[in-house]
């Protein structure tokens, strides 16, 4: 203890004395140990499964490579599958009735011969059933007897509708500014239908004191003023009109062109001009000392100024745009000092003065006019709106999707432009034009192509139309369960006409080169050039007959009416 030194005294200095080097082993477990621990393990598992240890074998064992077994194999037949896809493709069982080959035809089974088809709207037509195509070889076919092309040539492709909760249709026009108006044709406009609202951005609503002075391409003698959601008329030699509505010689030869397909969309108001008063001139029995046809000007507490029309027993207030009609065709214009002086006339109805402006309008001439017809599932009316916009009011994508329609042969009314979202097309129905209408008529099938197929009516023996079933076509097309789109017909008609859709259309053999193509060449040799043109037949040929009626002709539907059950018939020539 006396050696011991103190807590805080200093360590000891010097020499650290020398560490001696012990070599380890690189493997401190044997291999007979892990085999033997392995072994223990495999006891372990014995004991508890088969509450043995006397290493007879474990069945979890066995289990574990039976499942390893079966797992393998699954895999090795799924990989053996997919290889076998790939070679040789088949439908699952025999063919399948609607079938097409990798090169890329499509086949449908009629009658027990397979013929060919060019759209998928044909093919389920044909065998009356929504079936997809299924994927075969053509080595597959080799063996099946086969017939002509059969199916409606032009009919859809692509059969997958939209299902918006809400309709909604726009009809645009848009003109090139850099035209002056007075060179401008009616192929300078150009004039979009876009379906849906997910294209369309929109623009600014007339409203209530906006309009937009038109004249029609086909006949730029006629005036037309829109204003809030309606256009009408204005006579070209009503000065009256034209000087209450604020239209000056400069304002009138200004006016916009459009196409008669967005004017044909808005709904028309009666003609903007004076009306004419039963008994106008004579005295009124209601206001001592005014006559039929008057207009009495009061000023208000505000400071602005009402008018009234003088009627036969009673006096209407009106807005300023009709009153300075009636004054413009001679009425008086009286001044009423006194506002109690017209509280004590009897108020009565004399003319329609909602049709009418409520103010002189400021008129508007951006380049891109539209009118909007939106209805939401399970309303009873639409609701239609005016608006105007420096260019087609497009979204980046819908200027993508843009499809550009042909021109038609006739003399229907139609778009140059379609605009839906690509890949989808429109179940839709044919209603009125009217925001109240409640027809419910025609079924057509729009194409993202911009192309409306009418979709045939089964119609019973008994004639009666209220029994009218479209099942059996629209189940074909696999329709049945999609809630049509309800459509007005002024925009309906604007899209390219497609021929009708229907089992009877579908099912008939194309495959016939008409007779009057069929003029034989004549023999020439290896040096002899051939001829500029086919030989007319000689005397003693028979004439070739006329071409046989091509029943997918393209057919059209009358405008429908405003009765719920009423549907029209499709007739050939119809223009809407």
């Amino acid at each position: 203890m006396d050696n011991a030194q103190p807590p805080n005294a200093p360590l000891a200095t010097g020499p650290a004395p020398a560490i001696e080097e012990v070599s380890v082993p690189w493997y401190l477990t044997t291999p007979r140990q892990i085999k033997g621990y392995r072994r223990e393990l495999n006891r372990v598992d014995e004991a508890l499964s088969r509450q043995d240890v006397r290493g007879l074998g474990s069945p979890l064992k066995r289990m574990r490579g039976w499942l390893g077994l079966g797992f393998g194999g699954g895999i090795l037949i799924l990989v053996a599958a997919f290889v076998v896809s790939l070679i040789s493709p088949k439908p699952d069982g025999s063919v399948a009735e609607i079938v097409t080959t990798r090169s890329g035809g499509m086949f449908v089974q009629f009658n027990g011969r397979l013929h060919p088809v060019t759209n998928l709207a044909s093919a389920r037509l044909i065998v009356g059933k929504a079936d997809d195509a299924k994927v075969v070889t053509d080595i597959a076919l080799r063996s099946m007897p086969t017939g002509p092309l059969m199916g409606i040539p032009n009919a859809p492709n692509l059969l997958t509708p939209r299902t918006d909760e809400e309709a909604a249709w726009t009809v645009c026009d848009w003109r090139d500014t850099a035209v002056p108006l007075s060179l401008l044709r009616s192929g300078d406009i150009t004039t979009a239908v876009i379906a849906g609202k997910d294209m369309l951005e929109g623009g600014e609503d007339l409203g209530q004191t906006r309009a937009v002075l038109v004249r029609p391409s086909t006949d730029p003698s006629q005036l037309w003023l829109i204003y809030r959601d309606t256009r009408a008329q204005v006579g070209r030699g009503d000065f009256a009109a034209q000087a209450a509505l604020g239209l000056t010689p400069a304002r009138i030869d200004s006016a916009a062109v459009v196409s008669p397909a967005l004017l044909g969309a808005i709904s028309a108001s009666p003609v903007l001009t004076a009306p004419q008063l039963a008994d106008q001139g004579q005295p009124s029995a209601a206001v001592p000392g005014s006559a039929i046809g008057d207009v009495l000007t009061v000023s208000t507490a505000s400071g602005a100024r009402a008018f009234y029309l003088v009627g036969r027993t009673g006096i209407q207030q009106v807005g300023p745009v009709l009153a300075q009609m009636m004054v413009n065709v001679g009425a008086a214009q009286r001044l009423i000092e006194d506002p109690a002086t017209v509280q004590t006339f009897e108020r009565v109805s004399i003319v329609d003065d909602g049709r009418f402006p409520s103010s002189v309008p400021t008129l508007v001439s951006n380049p891109a006019l539209c009118w909007s017809w939106t209805k939401t599932r399970g309303e009873l009316a639409a609701h239609t709106r005016v608006f105007t916009n420096s260019k087609m009011p497009l979204t980046e994508a819908g200027r993508i999707s843009t499809v550009r329609l042909l021109p038609n042969e006739g003399t229907a009314e139609q778009a140059t432009d379609a605009i839906t979202r690509p890949g989808y097309g429109w179940y839709a129905r044919v209603t009125g034009d009217a925001a109240d209408s409640v027809a419910a008529e025609q079924v057509l099938w729009i194409d993202p192509n911009g192309t409306r197929f009418p979709i045939d009516a089964v119609i019973p023996d008994s004639g009666n139309k209220l029994d009218v079933s479209y099942d059996p076509t629209v189940k074909a097309l696999g329709l049945e369960n999609v809630f049509p789109t309800p459509i007005p017909w002024s925009v309906a008609k604007l899209y390219a006409p497609g021929a009708t859709l229907s089992i009877k259309n579908a099912q008939v053999m194309q495959g016939t080169i008409k007779p009057f193509s069929q003029v034989p060449s004549p023999a020439r040799t290896a040096n002899q050039a051939p001829p500029a043109q086919a030989p007319s037949p000689t005397g003693d040929q028979t004439p070739p007959p006329a071409a046989p009626p091509d029943d997918s002709a393209p057919e059209e539907t009358v405008a429908p009416t405003d009765s719920a059950s009423a549907v029209p018939a499709p007739t050939a020539d119809a223009a809407g």
